[in-house]
């Protein structure tokens, strides 16, 4: 058994203590939307594109995960980066287009060669959101959940949980029938 002694005060002077409650939740502030945004389909701009890394391969479901994402992120003012960021979705790719259904498999080497070489990236179900966190220099968790019942509540659930990890804010985008809404959760520390 290792015995952790520290020598610190709790309160020391000049610098911020961060309390934990018995559930060991980060308790600095309380967790508040600090920005929000969304992209529709077929929107015409580059407002919150510009200089993006992904804009022309990820797709039209995957750009508007990373327009909302970026848009929430710069309304929010939020100055901070590396591990205290975490990005998590709601939604994402994972299906097959029409033309994979019943083809032969000459029909299907027609058809992908007919595509960008990238297209089966915007199919993986974590890339748009992984994207937006090397956008916005997130380097903390990111995770994606399929929309289901249930899934808003256990994204509260992981952002608890990551807030209670180190991460001060955490970028929610939620992918829906015209596109992406997202949000920016904090604690209110490091704007």
């Amino acid at each position: 058994m290792v015995k952790v002694v520290s020598h610190v005060p709790r309160n020391a002077s000049g610098g911020k203590t961060q309390e934990v409650n018995s559930n060991g939740l980060a308790e600095a502030g309380k967790l508040r939307i600090a920005g929000r945004g969304e992209w529709s389909l077929g929107e015409e701009g580059a407002d919150v594109w510009a200089g993006a890394k992904a804009g022309r391969w990820l797709g039209e479901w995957g750009g508007a995960v990373v327009r909302a994402g970026l848009r929430a992120w710069a309304g929010s003012g939020v100055k901070a980066e590396g591990r205290e960021v975490g990005v998590i979705g709601v939604g994402g790719g994972g299906s097959w287009p029409d033309w994979f259904e019943g083809a032969g498999a000459g029909e299907v080497a027609e058809g992908w060669r007919a595509k960008s070489p990238l297209w089966l990236l915007e199919r993986l179900p974590n890339l748009p959101f992984a994207q937006l966190a090397i956008e916005i220099g997130a380097k903390g968790p990111v995770e994606t959940l399929q929309q289901r019942r249930g899934a808003e509540q256990e994204v509260a659930r992981r952002i608890q949980r990551w807030g209670s990890r180190g991460v001060k804010w955490v970028v929610k985008v939620r992918m829906t029938q015209s596109g992406a809404e997202a949000e920016v959760w904090g604690w209110g520390i490091g704007k």
